[in-house]
């Protein structure tokens, strides 16, 4: 099956060109060049031809993560979180990052007092919580990094993303999570409140308004209820976090969250799964409960005549408070001239291991016009200990050819999406295929490979390999009807033909040590020539 990928825009107009069953999304569609341009384009010490290093290790056989069991009906209203498919356990949020500087920390914290939450909203009597938290994630994220205020479409998250467009699932009041949003974020991005106003139903997908913002780094703190300590120190250093909870739901705690109104701390102790989404702005250790003392403070979507005008204080480790922790740390403006080559038309659904923690995967792109790669973007199953990102010029199913890009050594200290920078940015010659390897080694999780089990999956585009050997990687549409879920994102184009120059052949010095970083003063990625994003509307063949 052959799917729609990138796109063409000539300013506000949108054309869609199909290559190899590939598009991309760029300014301008002038100025074909011939094959091998982006090696003729790269100086001399910058292109090199090696193998990747090999290894003569047996592997076992390939396996698929576990998925979770089903998850409960989350259509009351008022709720409406789905936990995500695969089996997230190991994410127990019982660590800080290591970009977090170990200080006692204040016994009550509140970003609401230092301007960092946005209005309350009211998401009615439809399951869209999810867009909720996440659009007042993305609207904290601006303020925390002095953007200014915000008013991001809730319904354009719920209505937009790829499950819903695609019919993958009840209906967009029926639930969701922030993995979804996070896809949409980082293929496309936010569009206005004014351009597309909520709507407490399942409506179409208005696809005519500008983004904005476009997410570049997603992390998850925990897949149920991390440390309190750990979250605390989340939020104090990153800002306002999405998290999950239970609402309750046609029981005695349901009714006691519904009618709430903000004169005291909620305290539940029951084991119910979480069902509803929220944002956590700070806590109060000094706060008393049935429980105890010490309790989270937190932005519901229900309206400012619920609760503390729209807010509510509930004991830590009650309810399940605290699921699912998730934030978005890296974002860039929508730049309408850029584009992003993928597959994952779904992000990550999957992931896939050797029966160890490191894996490798590889995506061969085919440009449609002359451009240049900008960053190499990819979502990953656990905190990592080694991710190695390689450019290749060619891939003939055998090995990759002609280095033009590495970036070595790279840790995150938690699951999620990330974004590695490409300086200096690559040129990329039209219909020149242009070939992305990375290997995964994570902290324990035995599934290190992300791939995209929902979308329509393409033949000989992306592969894995347990060693990165030469002869050792496997067509992920063949073996698992899925894609790989690497991207590349590229801007500008070019139409000059440059003359081909001879280059010398190198062996690779491995680059400089880098870890990905946030902090509460994180300076969001300039607009520039360097960023790039999709177009607005989600087309396939």
């Amino acid at each position: 099956m052959q799917k729609a990928k990138m796109r063409v825009k000539v300013l506000a107009v949108m054309v869609l060109v199909l290559a190899e069953g590939l598009f991309i999304a760029t300014g301008s569609t002038s100025g074909a060049a011939p094959s091998g341009l982006a090696s003729q384009r790269m100086p001399a010490h910058a292109l090199r031809s090696t193998p990747l290093p090999q290894s003569t290790t047996e592997w076992p056989a390939v396996q698929e993560a576990p998925t979770r069991a089903s998850h409960p009906s989350t259509t009351a209203e008022g709720g409406g979180f789905v936990p995500d498919p695969i089996d997230f356990s190991h994410l127990k949020g019982d660590r800080l990052s290591r970009n977090v500087m170990a200080q006692a920390l204040p016994s009550r914290w509140d970003w609401r007092e230092r301007g960092r939450v946005t209005s309350v909203k009211n998401q009615g009597a439809c399951g869209s919580c999810y867009a909720f938290c996440a659009i007042g994630n993305v609207e904290s994220k601006m303020l925390m990094d002095g953007a200014g205020s915000y008013d991001f479409s809730e319904n354009n998250a719920k209505e937009c993303n790829w499950e819903e467009l695609n019919n993958y699932g009840p209906g967009s009041c029926d639930g969701g999570n922030y993995r979804m949003l996070a896809n949409l974020f980082s293929q496309q991005g936010v569009v206005l409140e004014s351009c597309d106003p909520y709507v407490a139903s399942d409506v179409a997908c208005n696809s005519s308004c500008s983004y904005e913002k476009t997410l570049l780094g997603w992390k998850q703190i925990s897949d149920g209820v991390p440390d309190t300590e750990v979250l605390r120190w989340y939020i104090y250093t990153y800002g306002p976090v999405t998290a999950a909870m239970n609402a309750g739901h046609d029981d005695a705690w349901g009714t006691e969250f519904q009618n709430y109104d903000g004169s005291y701390t909620l305290y539940y102790s029951g084991p119910e799964n979480a069902n509803h989404c929220i944002l956590i702005v700070g806590w109060d250790d000094g706060l008393s409960h049935a429980g105890g003392t010490g309790a989270w403070i937190a932005k519901n979507s229900w309206g400012t005549w619920w609760g503390d005008n729209g807010y509510f204080t509930i004991a830590y480790g009650s309810a399940q408070m605290g699921t699912s922790a998730s934030f978005m740390s890296e974002w860039q403006d929508y730049d309408p001239l850029g584009g992003l080559l993928y597959y994952d038309d779904a992000g990550r659904t999957s992931a896939l291991g050797c029966g160890d923690t490191t894996c490798w995967g590889l995506a061969k792109f085919f440009p449609t016009v002359n451009t240049y790669a900008a960053r190499v973007e990819f979502w990953t199953t656990d905190s990592t200990t080694d991710v190695d990102v390689y450019i290749y010029d060619s891939f003939d199913g055998t090995s990759p050819s002609n280095l033009l890009f590495t970036q070595l050594n790279l840790s995150y200290d938690e699951a999620g999406y990330h974004s590695v920078p490409v300086d200096p940015p690559l040129p990329l010659a039209v219909g020149n295929d242009v070939v992305v390897v990375a290997k995964f080694t994570t902290a324990g999780y035995r599934y290190p490979l992300a791939f995209d089990r929902r979308g329509p999956s393409e033949r000989q585009r992306t592969y894995y390999s347990c060693s990165g050997g030469d002869g050792s990687w496997h067509d992920m549409g063949d073996s698992f009807d899925g894609d790989v879920a690497f991207r590349l994102r590229t801007f500008g184009s070019f139409s000059e033909t440059p003359t081909p120059t001879p280059t010398e052949t190198l062996t690779p010095t491995q680059t400089a040590t880098h870890t990905a970083t946030s902090t509460v003063t994180e300076s969001p990625v300039a607009t520039s020539t360097f960023t790039a994003t999709p177009t607005a509307t989600e087309t396939s063949v």
